[in-house]
């Protein structure tokens, strides 16, 4: 008996050792890495992190890649990015069971979630984690994932976000008081000065479009409807279709599933309510001081 038990526990042992395991390649950068100096910018941009996994890949014949999640330009406090919650997925269905990061920054700077994810998220589904550089290996070896250094790590890498927000914020505040632009995008009826991306010019296509609106609500008594009507009729893009057909930028919609760029009553509210555009068109009467 005893005999026959070492015999099934060497199989049970080459079967592990032998394991194909479908791998989750995760690549993550934020706008806060990029903020780091040129050096720690190339050392975590999307191209060295992509670059790094894969041959670590390539070095071990039991790491078949089934696909790479990228989250560019998401902070790592969050973990409500688009590609981890399709690794997610793919995990919870059975697609992955390994799970590869250049480091434990990658994967999250939020002290708790990190230590979530590695202490109960990945071991209830059976994942194996992988921080190249930081030499954890929940399969090759467990205790990696229980040393002081990862809980020490993750602090670290939470406080280093915590300082990083702090600083941002500090100078956006200082370019707002400057009364620079910080936005990515500038409100429909403006554009970025060329040569200062913190100025903003009038954009006289979309500005005449906005002039339109206040004057038919204001001085015509439209509605909101009827002037979505009017500007369909008259084949005007909405801000979406603007931004993007008329001006080329990369700029997306998300409450929009379409191609058509028709305008809405929602837009329409929006473009009322904004004091940007409210502070010029106040022609004394009431309703258009409380748009």
């Amino acid at each position: 008996m005893a005999g026959r038990k070492s015999k099934y526990s060497s199989m049970e042992n080459s079967t592990i050792k032998n394991k194909i395991w479908s791998v989750a390649l995760y690549i993550r950068l934020s706008q806060e890495d990029n903020d780091t100096g040129v050096d720690k910018q190339e050392s975590n941009s999307v191209t060295s992190q992509k670059t790094l996994l894969n041959e670590f890949v390539e070095e071990h014949n039991d790491l078949i890649v089934y696909d790479t999640y990228i989250d560019d330009g998401f902070t790592g406090t969050d973990f409500n990015r688009p590609s981890f919650q399709r690794l997610l997925k793919d995990m919870k269905i059975g697609n992955i069971n390994c799970v590869i990061v250049k480091d434990l920054s990658r994967l999250g700077r939020n002290y708790i979630e990190v230590g979530n994810y590695i202490e109960q998220v990945f071991p209830l589904f059976n994942i194996r984690f992988i921080a190249i550089n930081d030499f954890v290996d929940s399969f090759k070896n467990p205790t990696s994932t229980n040393t002081i250094l990862v809980p020490f790590k993750n602090l670290i890498n939470d406080e280093y976000a915590r300082d990083t927000s702090t600083k941002i914020r500090t100078s956006l505040n200082g370019k707002k008081k400057k009364g620079e632009f910080i936005g990515a995008f500038p409100p429909y009826g403006y554009i970025k000065e060329p040569k200062d991306k913190h100025k903003l010019v009038i954009d006289e296509v979309a500005a005449n479009v906005v002039r339109k609106i206040f004057d038919w609500y204001v001085n015509l008594g439209l509605g909101k409807i009827a002037i979505c009507h009017r500007l369909n009729e008259l084949g005007i893009l909405n801000p979406t279709g603007h931004k993007k057909l008329d001006l080329g930028q990369n700029y997306n919609n998300y409450g929009i599933h379409d191609d058509t760029y028709t305008w809405t009553p929602s837009t329409i509210r929006n473009i009322l309510n904004n004091e940007v555009y409210c502070r010029h068109y106040s022609s004394g009467k009431e309703k258009s001081k409380k748009l």
